[in-house]
């Protein structure tokens, strides 16, 4: 990841070290996120909603029901529109990285697996569905490494599979950081490019790794051939590759791969800051290519989420994905992360087309570590003091809550209208079995009536300034 340019994100939180004591203020953070599934009717009589404050007073806190009043009165501040349809959504994430595994299995076993539940086990806290897996070492691994079978058994690889557990419906997408250093320019993980003559072997590579996670029960579903192909970083392993060496790999060598060893992943091209969009519009202006793909992953740190919407533009049969999206010192207080994260993620991405949304690490302890170089002030979306036991939800985590608890993988984007100047940034899902959710946040400066209209039937509800909120029925 390339976030000393710029970046954006989560912020810290906290839980204690004797498993009894954990369990309890884990619990009492958790407590408003635990007793409702993803699961509704399109003839509901009546609106849940969930709150989260900009002050925090309130996280994913349950409002109670809100009536629905039949026939319409006065103009809506937002329309839901069913027959207006866009785009499945798949679900929010993040990495569980050789660094957040090595800090949850600080934990007592209960403390982690109660961690465990509140993050994947739908409607269980906050509901990831999606996982993006580094192949091989990164800035937040313990060590350099290549990928091979067996070595992340010790800590990664049981978190997936309990992951996988949990959430039947869980999705992992693979991306490697380097190529091994056999297959490299420079001979070492760190810097340099892919040998022209070593493109086979390094498609055998991520076959063999995506095969290797599949043999152990780990649900992957798709795959990038490299993580932030236009950046070298000094200290950490990366590899850069070129517009045309992208192609090549994607076309001739990875998609043939996949399909004799009868793998049906998603490949995802670019896995690249929003401002690289022209590469992947370069990779796309090539029919086979296209064909190859399904696919283009963004990252968030640089260029604007609007990118997601021009590529669109151009290529509507691509879907798009944000795939790594960090927080860090940068990301200021409760009330600025969760309204980067409502705006910019929650809303933004997703209406200009994204499919899923994943941050970065999963857990990072309060210095942001431990690193393997690279990023030095990012956090996770839970923050883990080994020397306390404590564990801290962020802002983030209750954002994508938002989502995660609600909508479930597979549902479809539909229309969702703001009355002009209205500070409302809103978007609206109906799930596989006919329930809606509405997300708005109220980006005003002071407490809004908001009314939403859908079909014949419309509902009020006082939302705060700064205040995010879900709605379900």
């Amino acid at each position: 990841m390339n976030v000393q340019e710029g970046g954006r994100g989560a912020a810290r939180s906290g839980l204690g070290r004797a498993a009894v004591a954990v369990a309890v203020v884990w619990c009492c953070l958790v407590a408003a996120c635990t007793s409702t599934t993803r699961e509704g009717s399109g003839s509901a009589p009546e609106v849940r909603a969930w709150v989260t404050t900009a002050s925090g007073s309130e996280k994913l806190s349950d409002r109670g029901p809100v009536p629905f009043v039949t026939g319409r009165s006065g103009k809506p501040d937002i329309v839901v529109e069913n027959g207006r349809r866009y785009q499945q959504f798949f679900g929010v994430g993040a990495s569980i990285t050789g660094s957040s595994a090595v800090l949850l299995d600080t934990l007592p076993d209960a403390v982690r697996s109660r961690v465990m539940r509140d993050i994947f086990q739908p409607g269980k806290g906050i509901g990831l569905s999606v996982l993006r897996q580094p192949v091989g070492s990164n800035d937040f691994s313990t060590s350099d490494f290549s990928f091979a079978p067996g070595r992340d058994e010790d800590h990664v690889l049981p978190l997936l599979q309990e992951a996988a557990r949990l959430d039947p419906s869980l999705a992992v997408v693979l991306s490697p950081w380097s190529a091994p250093a056999a297959m490299k320019t420079t001979g070492s993980l760190v810097g340099g490019s892919l040998r022209p003559e070593d493109a086979g072997a390094y498609t055998d590579y991520l076959v063999g790794a995506a095969r290797a996670y599949l043999d152990a029960g780990v649900p992957v579903r798709g795959l990038t051939v490299q993580n932030e192909p236009s950046f070298s970083p000094a200290s950490y392993p990366g590899m850069t590759l070129d517009t045309e060496q992208q192609r090549t790999l994607l076309r001739d060598h990875v998609a043939p791969a996949l399909r004799r060893a009868g793998l049906r992943l998603h490949l995802w091209a670019l896995d690249d800051n929003f401002d690289r969009w022209p590469d992947a519009d370069a990779l796309l202006s090539d029919p086979a290519t296209r064909q190859a793909v399904y696919g283009v992953a963004f990252h968030c740190y640089r260029g604007d989420v609007a990118a997601l919407r021009e590529l669109r533009d151009r290529h509507p049969r691509v879907a798009v994905s944000v795939s790594e999206c960090s927080g860090g010192a940068w990301s200021g207080g409760f009330a600025r992360e969760l309204r980067y994260e409502a705006r910019t993620m929650l809303v933004g991405a997703v209406r200009n087309g994204a499919a899923w949304l994943v941050k970065w690490n999963l857990a990072l302890d309060p210095r942001g570590g431990p690193t393997h170089g690279g990023c030095q002030d990012c956090r996770g979306l839970v923050t883990v003091d080994p020397a306390t036991g404590t564990v801290t939800p962020s802002p983030t985590y209750y954002a994508f809550g938002h989502l995660g608890r609600f909508v479930t993988p597979g549902a479809r984007v539909i229309g969702a209208t703001a009355r002009s100047g209205s500070h409302l940034d809103t978007v609206a899902f109906r799930n596989p079995d006919g329930s809606h959710v509405l997300v708005v946040f109220n980006d005003g400066g002071s407490t809004r009536d908001v009314r939403v209209g859908t079909g014949d039937r419309t509902f009020g509800y006082r939302l705060p300034a700064g205040a995010l909120a879900t709605f379900t029925w």
